[in-house]
């Protein structure tokens, strides 16, 4: 047996039979288990900010999985490079903060998000979006996210402030971020369709179906846990 490792062992009995202390966390150690001392409520009773943000991106198998399920997507139809090839797991991998140790040898996530990395987010997302949208319009029998909308002549929403686009914007915040909107944020998604429809857009019904998903699903609730 190495002395030194004796020595060791020898030190941790004594400590156990003596019942030796165990020493407080320094300053410089903080005690990671113990709650800062502004953790909890404010005076107004709102929650107060945590002081120990942890935000993480999710990963290329985990944005695929989400999108998938916020939009009722097979996952191979949620994004694909010239038809053929995944976005995420595939093209853009590393730069979603995943690894490739078979090609180039990276065996973990790069230490920072890359400078493209939100480009592919919102290349992901709005392919994604675009998926639902083209199916909910083409098959509205079958719709999951947009049921009851009804265009007009123009293509635009009939009934900008109706149930069906409330039911349709409650529906993409319940699925896609697990909760329900607020007011401000039905009012801002119902206001988005005046905005389109003031553009140069030829379809300005279906370009809000897929531009409110969009804003939803690459919110930064949506792609960060």
């Amino acid at each position: 047996m190495r002395p030194d490792f004796l020595r060791v062992l020898l030190l941790s009995s004594a400590c156990v039979l003596s019942a030796c202390p165990v020493p407080a966390p320094t300053p410089s150690e903080p005690d990671a288990g113990t709650p800062p001392a502004d953790a909890g409520t404010g005076s107004s009773g709102d929650v107060a900010r945590s002081s120990r943000n942890s935000l993480r991106i999710l990963n290329p198998e985990q944005l695929t999985a989400h999108f998938s399920a916020a939009l009722s997507l097979p996952p191979e139809q949620v994004c694909n490079e010239l038809g053929r090839y995944a976005c995420t797991t595939n093209v853009h991998n590393v730069v979603l903060n995943g690894v490739d140790p078979y090609v180039v040898g990276l065996f973990e996530p790069l230490k920072t998000t890359g400078a493209t990395t939100p480009n592919v987010i919102d290349r992901v997302a709005l392919a994604a979006c675009a998926r639902r949208v083209s199916l909910d319009v083409s098959t509205p029998g079958e719709a999951v996210l947009f049921k009851g909308l009804e265009l007009d002549a123009q293509g635009r929403l009939a009934h900008r402030e109706g149930t069906p686009v409330r039911d349709a914007i409650t529906s993409l915040y319940q699925r896609t971020l697990l909760r329900d909107p607020s007011e401000t944020e039905v009012g801002t998604l119902s206001q988005l369709a005046a905005q389109i429809e003031a553009s140069d857009s030829q379809t300005p019904g279906r370009d809000w179906m897929t531009m409110a998903c969009f804003a939803v699903l690459s919110s930064a609730e949506s792609i960060f846990f």
